[in-house]
C-alpha cells in the first residue's frame, strides 16, 4: 500500500549497493529517498553503525542521515524485550553494532502509533529484510517483512 512505513535493515541496504548500484539504477534511488523525505522510510541508528563503513551504502547513508532514527528509551526497551524473546537476534559473539532487535523493536513501535492514529490509518509498518533471523522475529510479531524487490512491487514503482 503507498502509505505503508518501512523500516530498513542493514542487510537489505547492503544488498540495494550490491545489487542496485545508484548508476545502473538511479531511480531506484531518488525512489527511496522519496521515502526517507516523506518519513516512510526509517532505520535505527544502529543500521548506520553497521552500514556506515560499507563503501557503496556507507556515503550514501551519511549524506541521507534523515533515515536513521536516534534511539530514545521506548526504542532501547522494546529492543530489549525482542531479544528476550528472539535471542538469536544478538548475534553473541559479534563485535560492534547488533541492529535486528532494533529493526524489529523499532517497526512494532511504529505499528503501534498506527493503531492508535486518530484517523485508523489502514496503513501498516513493514521491515524491509531478506535476514531469516528478522523474518522469523516479525512473522512471531505479527509485522509484515519484505524484501527490497517486494517494497518496489508494493510501492508500484515500475522502471523502464
Amino acid at each position: 500500500m503507498a502509505d505503508d512505513l518501512h523500516c530498513i535493515d542493514a542487510s537489505a541496504l547492503i544488498d540495494l549497493g550490491k545489487y542496485f548500484p545508484r548508476k545502473v539504477f538511479p531511480t531506484v534511488w531518488d525512489n527511496l529517498e522519496a521515502l526517507i523525505r516523506e518519513g516512510r522510510l526509517f532505520a535505527p541508528d544502529e543500521v548506520f553503525r553497521e552500514v556506515e563503513r560499507d563503501d557503496v551504502v556507507g556515503p550514501w547513508a551519511k549524506q541521507n542521515k534523515k533515515l536513521f532514527r536516534k534511539p530514545d528509551q521506548e526504542q532501547i526497551d522494546t529492543a530489549k524485550y525482542v531479544v528476550a524473546r528472539f535471542s538469536n537476534l544478538a548475534k553473541p559473539g559479534k563485535f560492534g553494532p547488533a541492529a535486528d532487535p532494533f529493526v524489529v523493536g523499532l517497526a512494532q513501535l511504529e505499528r503501534e502509533k498506527l493503531s492508535r492514529s486518530l484517523l485508523g490509518s489502514q496503513a501498516k509498518c513493514k521491515v524491509v529484510s531478506g535476514d531469516r533471523g528478522i523474518r522469523h522475529a516479525c512473522a512471531a510479531s505479527g509485522i509484515a517483512c519484505v524484501s527490497l524487490i517486494e517494497l518496489f512491487q508494493q510501492e508500484g514503482w515500475v522502471f523502464k
